[in-house]
Formats: C-alpha cells, sequence, structure tokens
C-alpha cells in the first residue's frame, strides 16, 4: 500500500507541475521578461496602377507601453478566401535588410501583385522582436480584388515660366492622379492634394530649364475605395517666355571710319546679352553673332552710304528676344 501511495503522490505531483490539475488544461507559460510588441491595429490598403499597397503604422511601444528598442520586422499573412485557403505566410520583412518595403509618413508599405479579379483576399500582420518575439495579429484587411481603369488618353505636358501644365482627355465617373518622379525613389504620393475631377493641373514654383518627369494615372471610386490603374508618362521642362525688356537710351558716335553704339544695360536676372542690328539703304543686318555681354558695339565696317540707323535687342537664356529698341542714326557722307 505504502508503495501505490508513493507513486499516485509523484503522477500528482507531475501533472500539477504541468498545469493539468486544478482547472483544467493550460498552456505553457510565455517566456518572462520578452518585450512583446504592441498591436497593429491599422493595417490598410490601397491600389495604385492595378496593385495592392498594404501599409501599417510602425508599432514604436511594447505592449507595457514603454518603447519598443529591438523591433526586427513583420510577419506579413495572407488569405485568399475565394480560393478556401486559409492565412499563410506572404511576406517576412526584416527591417535591416532595408528591402521589399518602403517606409513613408510613419507608415511602412508592401505591395501585392497576385491578385485576380472577383477573388477575395484578407491580410495580417504580426510585429517581431530580434529575439524573435511575435506580437499580436493586427487588424484584418480584406479586399475584393477588381479590375482597374486604363491610362488615360490624350496626355500632354507644356512649360511655362517656373510651371508646368498637364492635360489629358477626361472620362465620365473617373477621377485622376498626377505623380511627379524622381529618379530611383517611388512616388507614393500624387502631386495633387486630392484625385482632380478636371482635365489639366498645373504643377508650379518650378525650376526653369530643368527637365520633370510625370505619369498621369485614371482613378475610380469603387466600393469606398481608389482604384488607379496604370498611367501615362512624359517629361517637360518650365520655359520663360517672357522676353526681356528693350534696351534704352541707344547713341551713336562716329569716328572717322567707326561707328561706336552704346545703350543702358538691362536689369532681367536671366539675361544672356544683346544683339545689334544695322540699316544701311533700305537692308536690315545683324552684326553680331553671338550675343554681346557689354552694352556697346564698334562698327568698323561701315556700308558706302549716306547715312545709317542701329537699334538694339536684349536676349535672356531662354532665347527670348525683346522688341527693337528706338533707332539711332547717324550720317556717314555729308553732301
Amino acid at each position: 500500500m505504502r508503495k501505490n501511495a508513493i507513486s499516485i503522490l509523484i503522477i500528482s505531483v507531475a501533472l500539477t507541475f504541468f498545469g493539468v490539475a486544478g482547472c483544467g488544461k493550460k498552456s505553457f507559460p510565455a517566456p518572462q521578461n520578452l518585450p512583446i510588441p504592441g498591436g497593429i491595429k491599422d493595417v490598410a490598403g490601397d491600389i495604385k496602377e492595378g496593385v495592392l499597397f498594404l501599409s501599417f503604422t510602425i508599432p514604436s511601444r511594447d505592449v507595457t507601453g514603454a518603447e519598443l528598442k529591438d523591433l526586427s520586422g513583420f510577419r506579413v499573412l495572407k488569405s485568399c478566401g475565394s480560393c478556401m485557403v486559409g492565412f499563410e505566410p506572404f511576406k517576412e520583412i526584416l527591417l535591416e535588410e532595408q528591402q521589399g518595403y518602403t517606409i513613408a509618413k510613419g507608415r511602412l508599405y508592401i505591395t501585392d501583385d497576385d491578385l485576380r479579379t472577383g477573388f477575395h483576399y484578407s491580410y495580417r500582420v504580426h510585429p517581431l522582436t530580434k529575439l524573435g518575439t511575435a506580437g499580436d495579429a493586427s487588424n484584418t484587411f480584406t479586399i475584393t480584388w477588381q479590375a482597374v481603369p486604363v491610362p488615360p488618353a490624350g496626355v500632354q505636358a507644356r512649360g511655362e515660366y517656373e510651371r508646368i501644365e498637364l492635360t489629358w482627355d477626361k472620362e465620365e465617373n473617373l477621377l485622376y492622379n498626377v505623380y511627379r518622379l524622381r529618379e530611383g525613389v517611388y512616388p507614393l504620393f500624387p502631386v495633387n492634394p486630392a484625385p482632380l475631377s478636371t482635365s489639366f493641373f498645373v504643377d508650379s514654383g518650378l525650376e526653369n530649364g530643368k527637365t520633370y518627369q510625370y505619369e498621369v494615372r485614371a482613378v475610380a471610386l469603387k466600393s469606398g475605395m481608389r482604384w488607379e490603374g496604370k498611367g501615362v508618362q512624359l517629361s517637360a521642362h518650365p520655359i520663360d517666355r517672357t522676353p526681356p525688356a528693350a534696351p534704352r537710351e541707344i547713341k551713336t558716335e562716329k569716328n572717322e571710319r567707326e561707328v561706336l553704339v552704346t545703350w543702358k544695360m538691362n536689369t532681367e536676372p536671366d539675361l544672356l546679352g544683346y544683339n545689334v542690328y544695322r540699316i544701311a539703304s533700305g537692308k536690315t543686318v545683324k552684326m553680331n553673332t553671338e550675343p554681346l555681354k557689354e552694352p556697346s558695339y564698334l562698327d568698323r565696317n561701315l556700308p558706302e552710304a549716306r547715312y545709317v540707323s542701329y537699334y538694339v535687342t536684349a536676349v535672356d537664356t531662354f532665347g527670348n528676344e525683346s522688341e527693337n529698341s528706338k533707332e539711332s542714326i547717324i550720317i556717314l557722307i555729308k553732301e
């Protein structure tokens, strides 16, 4: 009897140790003193260029509210309801690798382009620490994939002073987004603050002469979301189409077989130089091949004429030429 009693006691202690005795079966205790990331509650989706962009806020606190210092990445799960497939691993994002994701305005973005029209998809995200501890699952984002608009037609760009004007053919029930592209950086956000219901957009505050590249995409509103299709790319550069003021105070002075033409200097910051024109016997001749930097010109090759006249124009760095200055007439041969 004593031997049986001892065996019963050992079994009882063992059951208590593994949490089976008392209130029924229990799970193994969680590791202690590990910083568990706080939950992600704002997983959302955007459709850009016909691709699903998933995004969420990067957690900065653990479940106790303390600063989270060892966040290593995220495990993203995907479910295809139409395929009768439950949640399966979709992507594992490691922050130190700095690839496969984009961070903008405090949110992390990843993409999914393996989607079929009419199918239902759901996504969840778990944050991970460097020790491998996973936080709770995020909210579930669900979407039924639909067709996106085709690229807009008739897209054109025209450069003006410090701005570029973009136009396109507008279709009924569609909105539009305009993106300014930067080499090596994907533009997550359009330059227009809200989708455009018009057929034009003006991007201002630009640098004259610099080439800018754009993409215009059509947007449809479906199921409370903006479905943005692929776009049309084109480039343009702002152009200063305003000519300088006409030069003033034109004077001519004859010295033997030479005529010196002078005028007052222009003040435009983009001034390139001046052109000098001579009129003799009813014919107008441009005297210089390249714009003159100084406000004077010496004519050493005078024509056989009783008198000649000169006028000057100003030219800016964009090739805009001013109106003619007043003519200055000088007598070459006296009667």
